[in-house]
């Protein structure tokens, strides 16, 4: 094996043996021995990538604990609507003087005005549509002064659509509490009119407005209407 093969074997570049060869002939160009040379290859060896760790990384934490499935929060309390606080109108007589106006439930009201259902309304007559039809709207008293009778009665509030209209039947009963001439006082102690006067009579009041009674409706009719005496 030559010299060169070892510089090949221990890696070193081939201009360097070539380099080191030179000398080593140029020393021994006047017969004495050339003096040994002597290489010494250090080998560094190539660094391996690290293994990865074979330790699984602990996970993060999860913020809250998550909610059984099928588990919900529960809602809002449902609000009463307006139909719920207010007594609906029925076939039982309301109190004469009560605070709370009556209520039509099922009622729609965007259909234009017809009749209430079949019961007794406390309300005002209030005006005459035609020869037939009387409108009329449910009410409540207000007190006044702390008494139980003493105040007045008042409508549906601004921007309350309530109101109603049906015909006054032929043979309605009508029952006065001032009288037919409207000069008395004919009134029981519960302040309801007790003089039955004509189906004119009580067409020619509704048409002035202001008249308070109890009003039946029979039959999408008004068939009975008793005043209440309002001082």
């Amino acid at each position: 094996m030559t010299t060169f093969d070892l510089f090949r074997r221990a890696a070193v570049p081939a201009a360097a043996a070539v380099t080191l060869l030179s000398l080593a002939a140029c020393s021994g160009a006047d017969g004495s021995p050339a003096p040994a040379v002597t290489v010494t290859v250090t080998a560094t060896p190539s660094e391996q990538p690290a293994e990865p760790s074979a330790e699984p990384s602990a996970e993060a934490p999860t913020e809250g604990t998550p909610a059984p499935e099928g588990s919900a929060s529960p809602g809002p309390a449902a609000q009463p609507t307006e139909d719920d606080e207010r007594p609906p109108i029925s076939a039982k007589t309301p109190p004469i003087h009560g605070e709370v106006i009556q209520s039509d439930p099922g009622h729609d009201f965007t259909k234009g005005i017809g009749p209430s259902r079949d019961g007794i309304v406390r309300g005002e007559m209030r005006a005459m549509q035609d020869a037939n039809v009387a409108e009329y709207v449910p009410v409540r008293f207000v007190r006044e002064y702390g008494g139980s009778t003493t105040g007045h009665f008042e409508g549906p509030p601004e921007g309350d659509v309530t109101a109603f209209a049906a015909p006054i039947a032929k043979d309605v009963v009508f029952l006065s509490a001032a009288g037919c001439d409207g000069k008395d006082q004919t009134i029981d102690g519960n302040y309801l009119g007790t003089q039955r006067c004509s189906r004119d009579r009580l067409v020619s009041l509704t048409d002035k407005g202001g008249l308070y009674a109890l009003i039946t409706v029979k039959n999408r009719q008004i068939v009975k209407v008793v005043q209440i005496y309002a001082a």
